[in-house]
């Protein structure tokens, strides 16, 4: 999708920040609003505050782009969705979400509010972003994983607008993958408030912090490959660094070039981890990837923070609006400025010195000065011999600017419908009724263990279904280009029986959809309300893995149009990486068949490692899962046991347990079922 004028997004976190960005150059600010915003530890906007926010932007010319882009329960979904109402009527150019339930009931209330699949929601195929359309999002923000060939297939082909981050803080862990802060510390990222585990040491190193994203030199590319929106990560950081980063921006974007020297170094010093990355965007992975933060004496940022703050003080107004002015003086109508439709006037008088002249009139007007407004178009039409003050002239400028500046923040004429209810499709809610007992397995060993044991699935590994014909679990991230193996691979997964797939991207749906498999979802659809199941319902998911972030009593509010499953034994996948940790932690070389590698934290708790599809890693948790519940009660269909680092016979052995009731042996954890997550 070609587009020539591309958006520089800008972060703010208070309002200081939203003038920061805007006075700066940004062409779009991101704000988070509420409870239900990734940044729930910023600053924040108070209702009044946002609503300023909005107009000032929209005044300006500057979009407004607000992120509700958290998981939200199903009793909290009325709270997301008036909040949603609040900024529709406020005038806020687009939504930024995650929840694909939420999503679905705000484009009940309001068709035309444009909405924004966050890169939480881990778009990064052409099928992702073809899917995310299809669900009515007119914007993909991408992952940051993706190379620039995959940027450019996905803006050229996918006919949905896309968004790059091009700088800011980097995730090891693919966006809205990651599950270690909640399951470590009940800080759930998928609910706004991560701890960032990723930047503290394992094994006395940091093998999973990486140096902050920078794509200044990449951004004629990005452009000339129709992006539609750069964005700059940094709603927690202070507006000084926003008005200095996205000045920079801003300048690269205009005049289509890579950064001087003196701007890297500027960049470097208001905030690095040890430099900068572009190493997913160019494919350069490895060791150079990692750093963590320089600190830096004030003294040495110091006068670039003034400097910014000066371009931002309250009052100050770059020249961002043009305009065209009008100005007329006649002795039978007066004086008349008509700018952009507004109009201002003045009586005339008969000179009796020096008649009124258009390089006088033209002086005046011109002094658009403390408003962003900056003459474009001039044109003057004068009686001769008239006489009309400089200062009755200043006058007439001021207030048609004052007033066309209101006209310009007045929210838009908008018309939510408050008695609104989703399209069901004919969908009808399942019936409660446990059904038994699941598997996932990692190998051809596990599943032939728990054959004949009476589980209700056992899911493969598409590389093991393609061989022994069992339901097919697809790699939770793959790429395009891997694509064509993965559709080889499930073909003959399906000449040999397979006939039910098991996905972890909403992208994958298409994928099924298209090769005539029974879909069941995985947790990387993040499920975590009832309007997501009716979304994945008619994606065509007919099973889903319910959130496992989700508390009991939440499980037990989700029913949908599909049967819902539980993971309820087994080490939960906490991180799934695109860099490989797994090489890292050998010096560089492929040590993937060597049996498991672990991640030893400050508490001394490891944390297995295993190889996924290609050469990423899975981060598990440190110890397994295991619920022993009434399943029937909390409303589940089927119950999941998620096998990874066992044994064929542990397999077996803890499957028969959970079948018999029996009691296991064994350090456990309960999860988040109990505890939930802040």
């Amino acid at each position: 999708m070609k587009n020539n004028t591309v958006e520089l997004l800008a972060p703010a976190g208070s309002p200081e920040g939203v003038r920061a960005a805007v006075q700066s150059g940004a062409g779009a600010v991101y704000m988070g609003f509420g409870s239900f915003n990734a940044r729930r530890g910023a600053k924040g906007f108070t209702a009044d505050e946002m609503a300023e926010a909005i107009a000032y932007c929209r005044a300006r010319g500057v979009k407004s782009n607000i992120t509700l882009n958290i998981l939200a329960g199903d009793r909290e979904l009325d709270a997301a969705v008036e909040d949603a109402k609040f900024l529709y009527e406020a005038g806020a150019d687009a939504l930024i979400v995650q929840d694909l339930g939420l999503a679905r009931l705000i484009h009940a209330h309001a068709p035309d509010f444009a909405l924004h699949a966050s890169t939480q929601m881990t778009v990064h195929t052409l099928d992702g972003a073809r899917q995310a359309k299809e669900m009515g999002f007119s914007r993909v923000v991408l992952s940051r994983e993706c190379p620039a060939e995959a940027v450019r297939r996905i803006t050229a082909e996918a006919g949905i607008e896309t968004e790059v981050f091009v700088h800011g803080a980097l995730c090891m862990c693919y966006s809205g993958q990651c599950y270690l802060s909640a399951v470590i510390g009940r800080r759930s990222g998928n609910r706004g408030l991560c701890a960032q585990p990723c930047r503290l040491p394992y094994d006395g190193g940091y093998p999973l912090s990486l140096k902050d994203l920078a794509l200044a030199g990449h951004v004629a590319a990005l452009a000339d490959m129709g992006v539609s929106s750069l964005k700059i990560e940094g709603r927690m950081k202070r507006p000084e660094y926003t008005a200095i980063v996205t000045k920079i921006y801003a300048d690269l974007l205009r005049e289509r070039r890579g950064p001087t020297e003196e701007e890297k170094d500027t960049l470097r010093r208001v905030f690095s981890r040890d430099g900068f990355t572009d190493g997913y965007y160019t494919g350069r992975k490895g060791a150079e990837m990692f750093g963590i933060k320089t600190d830096l004496p004030l003294s040495e940022v110091q006068a670039l923070y003034h400097e910014a703050a000066r371009r931002f003080e309250p009052g100050k107004e770059a020249p961002l609006v043009p305009v065209y002015m009008h100005f007329t003086a006649r002795r039978d109508t007066g004086a008349v400025l008509s700018v952009d439709g507004v109009s201002s006037a003045a009586p005339v008088e008969d000179a009796q010195k020096r008649a009124l002249t258009s390089e006088m009139v033209e002086k005046s007007l011109r002094k658009t000065g403390g408003t962003p407004f900056w003459t474009d178009r001039l044109r003057i039409e004068l009686e001769d011999g008239l006489m009309l003050p400089a200062a009755a002239i200043n006058s007439m400028r001021r207030d048609a600017l004052a007033l066309l500046l209101a006209r310009r923040a007045a929210p838009p004429a908008r018309d939510w419908v408050d008695e609104a209810a989703p399209d069901e499709n004919g969908l009808v809610r399942l019936a409660h009724g446990f059904r038994g007992f699941t598997a996932s397995v990692r190998t051809a060993a596990q599943a032939e263990a728990l054959a004949g044991l009476g589980l209700e699935t056992i899911y493969a590994p598409v590389t093991v279904a393609a061989e022994t014909g069992l339901p097919a679990t697809l790699p939770r991230v793959f790429s395009d280009t891997e694509q064509p193996e993965i559709e080889m691979l499930l073909g003959k997964a399906m000449s040999r029986g397979t006939d039910t797939v098991l996905i972890g991207n909403i992208g994958q749906a298409m994928l099924a959809r298209r090769m005539g498999v029974t879909v069941h979802g995985d947790f990387g659809l993040n499920a975590f309300n009832c309007q997501t199941l009716e979304a994945l319902a008619e994606l065509g998911v007919k099973r889903q893995t319910l959130s496992f972030e989700a508390r009991l009593a939440q499980v037990r509010d989700m029913a949908g149009p599909l049967e819902s499953e539980l993971i309820v034994y087994g080490r939960l996948p906490l991180m799934i990486f695109e860099n490989c940790a797994i090489r890292g932690r050998h010096g560089g070389k492929c040590r993937c068949e060597d049996g498991v590698t672990y991640l030893t934290d400050r508490k001394k708790e490891r944390f297995p490692l295993l190889p996924e599809y290609g050469c990423r890693n899975t981060l598990l948790g440190n110890r397994p899962l295991c619920l022993r519940e009434d399943f029937a009660r909390l409303g589940v269909h089927t119950a999941r046991l998620l096998f990874t680092i066992e044994t064929p016979e542990e397999c077996a052995h803890i499957a028969r347990a959970f079948l018999a009731g029996a009691p296991l042996e064994g350090e456990f954890t309960s999860g988040l079922y109990k505890r939930g997550v802040e």
